[in-house]
Parts: structure tokens; sequence; C-alpha cells
């Protein structure tokens, strides 16, 4: 199977310097990817490397019917930030519906202590936190 780049690419080319197998290319207006060059990074890496690198996590993904090849600067600015923040949103919804309180804690009891280890044994005078 080969991926694709979708709408949801930010246009960072950051998938077009990290493929081993040069798969995706570029003709100055747009990103798409060679099926017959991509085998999503299998045999070299454990991930698909544009998918690995790709700050959206959304903009490099498996070839489907659903998805579709961007062209470069094809969003003006306004629509560029529109699909940034549903983006935000998404993972944000995402991160809260999978809400674990109890690990959180725990980490900031543990982040508390060490930097109490950490802190000068003459200077006690001054809390950690207020």
């Amino acid at each position: 199977m080969t991926s694709t780049i979708t709408n949801n690419c930010i246009s960072c080319q950051r998938g077009l310097v990290e493929c081993p197998t040069s798969a995706i290319q570029t003709d100055g207006s747009g990103l798409c990817i060679d099926a017959n060059l991509c085998n999503q990074c299998q045999g070299s890496h454990g991930v698909a490397q544009c998918w690995a690198v790709c700050p959206t996590n959304e903009g490099c993904v498996p070839l489907s019917t659903a998805t579709t090849a961007v062209t470069l600067g094809s969003e003006s600015p306004a629509d560029y930030w529109n699909t940034w923040f549903e983006t935000y949103t998404r993972m944000v919804e995402r991160l809260k519906a999978t809400q674990q309180p109890g690990y959180w804690y725990q980490w900031f009891d543990t982040y508390s202590q060490t930097l109490q280890t950490l802190r000068p044994q003459h200077d006690t005078s001054t809390p950690l936190m207020s």
C-alpha cells in the first residue's frame, strides 16, 4: 500500500526531505507521492516517514478513496488558519475524551518532589509554588 498527501498538508515539505525512497515529489505547484516508489518505508523504518514527520499527523496518510492531493499555496492565509484551528480543536477534543487525571496528578507530584531534591539546601525559605 502507498501513502498520499491530503488537504491537511500545510506544505512544510518535511516529508519531501525525509522520504527514503524519494517517492514524494513536487513540480513547484503541488506535492504527490509516486505509488511505484512508495513502500510506506517497509524494511527501513517502523512507520512511514512522511507520516512521522508531518506536523499535522494527517497531511500524509495511507492511500484511500477519501483523500486527495494538495496544491502548494492553494489556501489563502485565512483558510490555512481556519484549517489549523479546526485541527487543533479536533486534537484537543481527542485529548479531553481520553483524560487520565490520575496520571497527571502522579506526574505533578513526582515532578514537584524532583524539584525539591534539586533545590539548593541553603534556600529553603522560598516556596517552590505559591
